[in-house]
């Protein structure tokens, strides 16, 4: 019988495109570094379900268990701090090219968007431009890693989550669509 490699907490948070769940490690170290609450590993605006299936193996995950910094962050937004996203240390495994991705996803702004062969120049590939769409696709800690900032050249593109959610969280941050 194997045993838990550890414990993450997730809870549901209020956003301005609905519920967000969010599955934090408290023992991660995050892309910002090391930080009291550990790194967001996961997170869904569907249901708990999904960010478990998408999360390692071994892991127990504690349901109902608010990290505070990160409600806060959340709360922040919908109220209209559209850069408090960017104070939240995230964690999430990929090769080389999805890292420089999520990365350079991360510089978009609030309020700016840019297009999947934007982004692909932004993470050092301009030929990867279906790549980029790839690594927005694949993404697992949306919109902490935003990639509903990132759109084709002919409109809104896919979003995971449903276009509705893309729009909710753009027209939130501003962009007229």
């Amino acid at each position: 019988m194997s045993h838990p490699v550890g414990t993450l907490l997730a809870a549901t948070y209020r956003t301005p495109a609905g519920p967000l769940v969010v599955v934090v490690d408290p023992h991660a170290a995050g892309d910002l570094g090391p930080a009291e609450y550990g790194a967001v590993v996961a997170s869904t605006f569907r249901d708990l379900d999904d960010a478990v299936e998408r999360i390692p193996v071994g892991f127990d995950v504690r349901p109902r268990s608010t990290v505070p910094f990160v409600r806060d962050v959340l709360s922040r937004y919908a109220d209209g701090d559209l850069d408090a996203l960017d104070e939240v240390s995230v964690s999430q495994p990929g090769g080389p090219f999805q890292q420089r991705a999520w990365r350079a996803m991360r510089t978009i702004r609030a309020g700016s968007v840019d297009t999947y062969a934007g982004l692909a120049r932004r993470a050092g590939n301009p030929q990867a431009v279906r790549a980029a769409g790839t690594v927005c696709s694949t993404n697992m800690v949306a919109p902490f890693v935003p990639c509903h900032r990132v759109l084709a050249a002919d409109g809104l593109g896919g979003y995971a989550y449903g276009l509705e959610v893309k729009i909710a969280l753009l027209e939130h941050e501003g962009v007229l669509l």
